[in-house]
């Protein structure tokens, strides 16, 4: 059975904590300020009980993700597709069937699931698609990850304290180089302190893929990818805190062994010392967390090492 299949579910893995800004941090609600804003740029805000919360969409942290996961991947000389709509896998890559004739493999897998043929859709999906289709989705297929939105919120849902502040700047003219005329503005962000509840939730990756979303977790973590808007103004640096990694094999296993979930490429990951068994979660807090990543960074390294000597 493929791991890409959403019919069977053979692992759910969790990652957790709180996303806390050492810098500004700007999430723009658009060019065109709120009614009532006092500022030009305003940060994106949302109705919860009695008061407008900042925070960072999940489809923000997602993007982030693919954007940086594909890099790697292309690094590693993978081939991935942009994920732009019509440059997908579903939209460039070819299908030549007996019956259907050639069709792309969106088409295909479409027809493939009209006549309730599953078992080749899925094998051509799996056959055909990047490694980015398979993690974050493509058209007619869902992902096998999910990014929650980051509200500032306690474990209790209650709202945690957040300061805004804002800064003048000047726009320039990009063909001169020369300060634009009435061209001030004022952009709003989060002060440095503020804390966003974060949650990853992946469904049926293998170690290696999970390895690669890990080592994006440590970019973050180490400044290397920023957050938001003006990053090149010192914005959007975050820190991970209380960071937990939550895994469960189906069916459940008691020890630390993280299976392998694709032959010829996964490999075995083994987390006994570094998790604990609760509830039949393998589970890894603060520190340990970045030792469980480091371990399954080292089952992407060795897909890579595997897909070149095929």
């Amino acid at each position: 059975m493929y791991w890409t299949s959403s019919s069977i579910l053979l692992r759910e893995t969790v990652v957790e904590g709180y996303l806390t800004n050492s810098s500004p941090l700007r999430i723009g609600s658009g060019r065109e300020p709120p009614l009532g804003a006092v500022v030009d740029l305003a940060v994106l805000r949302i109705p919860y009980k009695d008061e407008f919360l900042p925070y960072i969409p999940g489809s923000s942290i997602k993007g982030i993700f693919r954007s940086y996961t594909s890099s790697m991947a292309k690094s590693a000389k993978l081939d991935v597709c942009t994920g732009l709509a019509k440059e997908t896998c579903m939209d460039l890559k070819q299908i030549e069937d007996p019956e259907l004739g050639e069709q792309t493999l969106g088409r295909y897998v479409e027809l493939k699931l009209r006549s309730r043929n599953s078992k080749d859709a899925m094998d051509a999906f799996f056959k055909k698609a990047c490694l980015m289709c398979k993690i974050f989705g493509s058209l007619g297929y869902a992902g096998k990850i999910r990014f929650s939105d980051a509200y500032p919120l306690d474990e209790n849902g209650n709202p945690l304290p957040v300061r805004l502040g804002a800064r003048t700047g000047i726009a320039i003219n990009r063909r001169t180089g020369a300060v634009m005329e009435h061209a001030l503005y004022t952009v709003e962000y989060v002060e440095p302190g503020a804390k966003f509840r974060f949650k990853m939730e992946c469904t049926n990756l293998p170690n290696y893929a999970l390895g690669l979303l890990g080592i994006v977790l440590r970019m973050i973590n180490e400044g290397q990818v920023k957050i938001g808007g003006f990053k090149t103004r010192g914005f959007g640096e975050v820190k991970f805190e209380n960071i937990r990694f939550k895994n469960r094999e189906f069916p459940q296993s008691v020890d630390g062994i993280l299976k392998s979930l694709e032959e010829g490429l996964d490999s075995e990951v083994n987390l006994q010392g570094i998790v604990r068994i609760e509830d039949g979660w393998q589970v890894a807090e603060d520190h340990d967390v970045w030792s469980v990543l480091e371990k399954l960074k080292e089952a992407w390294i060795n897909a890579i090492s595997r897909s070149r000597s095929h």
